[in-house]
């Protein structure tokens, strides 16, 4: 196992992801992007986990970094919305030159450090929960406790490195914000390493954290309460990493399995979208300014312009459906542990699906939101904003079960 970080610089007066409502680009920098990678290697084979500090990483960009290390490679973003606008958009985009080249320049240098780092380690896969930190963003249902992995690489009480993967929107500062940072999975990193001594390397990669967010646990969109939360999950994260765990090797063999699995778009009924429309809006004319619920009907009313951006009028003579959204899915099997890659936004629902493997979302490519069939019946911002069916979830479910099947059978 070994570990490599690099640097990604953006320059003031870059456009900005991750936000309709932002209109300004960077002006200064919080912190400095990071690009980590973290290897493990058994004999020949090798598998090499990128995450960057991106709100997305479309799949030419995870092609590039592919073609540049030549080993099995993911790259996944944290999805902070602090970072530069890399093409990110739902049903597939693609990522501008000049980051297509940074981001693979900074994932290169990562790789090289880690394969140059590593050694012989035990490892451990424990699983809990983080209170406190977030909950379901389209409603306030009272339930703030979200299931976390974490792998830990060394012994119990001495541990070289941690790679914690939280289902978390890492969203606290708002559209107005311009400064560049990695938002609230770099503060939980932060945290998470001095809570540990300083000594042990930590990498937070993001879940299935679709429809979760801190809307609801957070008091303020600023720097010092997105650190509150921060505190709060490490102080957890660390409780995990001190406990036994399942102990995994890649000894007997590194396998991976990738697809792209290509879905029917959705189309909306614009009499519906209509009447969604009105119903926000008048939601939206009943709250406080200063009301979360408003908040959500805000992005809700984005979503349905999204939806409607996207419907096209069936009743023209050259009428044509939607393009179907190329989803990229990946299965890895370290030994004992496997790991599952969604390139979007999956909902909780798919990790409880996924388990016992370790989902990770937003990896190697980005085709939006990902809701679980149950979730339509709710038209929050998420379900709306998503070009996928009410059936795609359990294709990708069913699609990742193969996936898995045909890795732990060296196909």
């Amino acid at each position: 196992m070994g570990h490599g970080t690099a640097l990604l610089r953006v320059p003031d007066g870059t456009p900005m992801g991750g936000y309709a409502a932002r209109t300004s680009p960077s002006a200064g920098v919080l912190a400095p992007l990071q690009v980590d990678c973290v290897s493990i290697a058994s004999g020949p084979d090798r598998f090499l986990l990128v995450v960057a500090e991106l709100v997305g990483v479309n799949a030419d960009l995870a092609a590039e970094v592919r073609r540049r290390i030549g080993d099995e490679v993911w790259v996944c973003a944290t999805h902070t919305h602090s970072g530069p606008d890399v093409g990110s958009r739902p049903g597939g985009g693609t990522t501008p030159g000049t980051w297509l080249t940074a981001v693979a320049d900074a994932a290169d240098k990562a790789a090289r450090r880690a394969v140059a780092n590593e050694a012989e380690c035990e490892a451990s896969h424990i699983s809990g929960g983080l209170d406190g930190v977030g909950s379901r963003r389209a409603t306030d249902a009272g339930d703030r406790r979200v299931p976390v992995d974490v792998l830990r690489f060394g012994p119990t009480g001495r541990p070289t490195g941690v790679l914690a993967v939280v289902p978390v929107h890492p969203t606290v500062l708002p559209a107005s914000s311009t400064v560049v940072s990695g938002d609230l999975t770099a503060w939980i990193r932060e945290e998470l390493r001095a809570a540990l001594g300083g000594s042990p390397w930590v990498v937070v990669a993001t879940g299935a954290a679709g429809d979760i967010s801190t809307r609801w646990t957070r008091t303020a969109q600023t720097v010092d309460e997105g650190r509150r939360l921060a505190e709060l999950a490490a102080g957890q994260l660390s409780a995990l990493v001190a406990t036994p765990g399942r102990s995994w090797s890649a000894d007997d063999g590194i396998v991976a399995a990738r697809r792209t699995l290509t879905l029917p778009a959705r189309q909306d009924d614009r009499d519906r979208l209509d009447g969604l429309r009105a119903e926000f809006a008048a939601q939206l004319a009943e709250l406080a300014d200063d009301d979360p619920a408003g908040r959500a009907a805000v992005t809700a009313l984005q979503g349905v312009e999204a939806a409607a951006a996207r419907t096209h009028d069936d009743t023209a003579a050259d009428a044509v459906g939607p393009d179907p959204v190329a989803l990229e899915l990946g299965v890895v099997r370290l030994g004992g542990l496997t790991m599952q890659g969604i390139g979007g936004e999956p909902f909780l629902s798919l990790r409880d699906a996924a388990a016992p493997a370790v989902l990770l979302g937003y990896a190697n490519g980005y085709a939006g939101y990902l809701p679980a069939a149950a979730d339509f019946g709710t038209p929050a911002y998420e379900v709306l904003i998503s070009p996928f069916r009410p059936d795609a979830a359990d294709h990708v479910a069913g699609a990742l079960h193969e996936l898995a099947h045909r890795s732990s059978h060296g196909g």
